[in-house]
């Protein structure tokens, strides 16, 4: 299948969600302009993480229906998503002092690894002993995207692409039934599962299950599979949001936006639109560098210039995120990617010469 030219748009509007929620809603107790520009559609803005996991659910079916192996799999991530965690690792690292008002405060070399291994710190805690943290509060969905990686790439070698969907959304019902006892009976082995499901990340598996569901609509063309999507991601948004009715409504509603997008050319045309195209071409390091930064940006320009109206130093710092965005998406991912993918392949060639060598 060739692109889909319209995930790129989604990336697009899921990344602004994001942005305009970490911008003007998460931090109004530390930024100068309070909540004076938040509105209801900011305030639902973190669901944009949501939109990803549905357009990941659809993109990672589709990539390994293309994938001859789990391993070749795996590799194909990891070198899709290594190179930009590591520019924007060291970025992060190296420029963390002359942002003072991070609010993430300061960063570690050791916390590097987390992000870098996208293992969550609760992970590496239990395997190396030593206490963790992500540089950055919005790696924690890298860490659920990898978790999904592994699971659903083990399954599909096994269940292949149809019965995959329906299996990502029984682990995410297993989560609900295992949270829903564990709030109910005091019980050690009711406990271990919720406490398993949970840290597998089991609780966002109905809207991987979702986009799945879509790609196999997109393609068999099949009705079925549609109403399937739907149907996921109806009963994932009313029972994870049930207790915040407007959270609840919110994710219903990007749910049908996603789900239209694969049916209405309209849709399909905005998507389309160079702006979004462009969002969603740069959203991956954006989403990696941009809510520290924006945060001590818009807190210290305006104490810096304190003639400069306050709305203007978020704007400032948005543009020079999308502008570093641009750069490492355009000019530094592949070339880095490509020394990697040089280092791996020198590496597998020594490894199948010593492995020659003691056949004989």
């Amino acid at each position: 299948m060739g692109r889909i030219q319209h995930l790129d748009g989604l990336r697009g509007v899921a990344i602004l969600l994001v942005l305009f929620y970490h911008a003007f809603v998460r931090w109004t107790n530390i930024l100068p302009y309070g909540d004076s520009y938040s509105n209801i559609i900011f305030e639902q803005g973190f669901l944009g993480v949501q939109l990803f996991f549905l357009i990941s659910g659809f993109v990672i079916l589709m990539t390994l229906d293309k994938t001859p192996s789990f391993q070749n799999f795996l590799y194909r991530r990891w070198l899709r998503l290594f190179p930009a965690m590591l520019i924007c690792s060291l970025i992060i690292y190296f420029s963390a002092n002359f942002f003072n008002a991070r609010p993430s405060g300061e960063v570690y070399a050791i916390n590097l690894i987390p992000g870098l291994l996208f293992i969550e710190p609760y992970w590496l805690e239990k395997i190396i002993g030593l206490p963790f943290e992500s540089v950055e509060n919005a790696f924690w969905s890298l860490y659920v995207e990898f978790k999904f990686y592994i699971i659903s790439a083990f399954l599909y070698f096994f269940v292949k692409d149809k019965k995959l969907a329906f299996t990502l959304f029984g682990f995410f019902i297993l989560w609900v039934l295992a949270s829903a006892f564990n709030d109910n009976f005091d019980n050690r082995f009711i406990y271990m599962i919720y406490a398993l499901t949970t840290h597998l990340s089991f609780e966002y598996f109905g809207w991987f299950a979702s986009g799945s569901c879509f790609y196999l609509f997109h393609k068999y063309e099949q009705r079925s599979w549609f109403f399937y999507g739907v149907i996921m991601a109806v009963i994932s948004s009313v029972t994870l949001y049930i207790e915040n009715y407007n959270t609840m409504i919110s994710a219903l509603l990007i749910s049908l936006f996603f789900a239209c997008s694969f049916v209405f050319p309209f849709i399909q045309k905005i998507l389309s639109s160079r702006l979004l195209i462009f969002i969603g071409f740069i959203s991956y390091p954006f989403y990696l560098l941009h809510e520290n930064i924006i945060i001590s940006l818009s807190i210290e320009l305006p104490e810096t210039f304190v003639s400069m109206p306050l709305i203007i130093a978020p704007m400032i710092a948005i543009a020079f995120i999308v502008f570093l965005s641009y750069l490492i998406s355009k000019y530094m991912e592949v070339p880095v990617k490509n020394v990697i993918r040089l280092i791996c392949d020198k590496f597998a060639s020594k490894l199948n010469t010593l492995k020659s060598q003691e056949v004989k």
